[in-house]
């Protein structure tokens, strides 16, 4: 069996103190370390199938059309409301003003 040798040669110290590498060198290595290629996407619900996809979509878009419709109901509610405010101000308003006086028809005797 062949022994390590008592004595180091002199190309094993200088592997051993050879200088720091440059910043030019440290940005290169940084820049492909960077290269490599992104990992592909994922799909959002891999565990469903096409099927069960559209039967999601479909839920959601009901959703969002039953707020809608929601959202109409209030308006119009609120519409109504305003539109018998206005109303009932303008009934005030000719009543204020109105003449209820009793008028009786006087004959005139000759």
């Amino acid at each position: 069996m062949a022994g390590k040798p008592q004595r180091a040669d002199w190309s094993e110290e200088a592997g051993f103190y050879e200088p720091l590498p440059t910043y030019m060198e440290l940005a290169m290595a940084a820049a492909s370390a960077h290269d490599a290629l992104p990992a592909p996407q994922r799909p959002r619900l891999p565990r469903l199938s096409i099927i069960e996809k559209l039967v999601a979509v479909g839920i959601v878009c009901l959703a969002f059309y039953g707020m809608a419709l929601i959202g109409c109901g209030l308006f119009l509610k609120a519409e109504a409301k305003r539109t018998g405010f206005i109303t009932q101000k303008m009934m005030s308003a000719e009543l204020q003003y109105a003449d209820f006086g009793i008028r009786t028809l006087h004959r005139q005797i000759n």
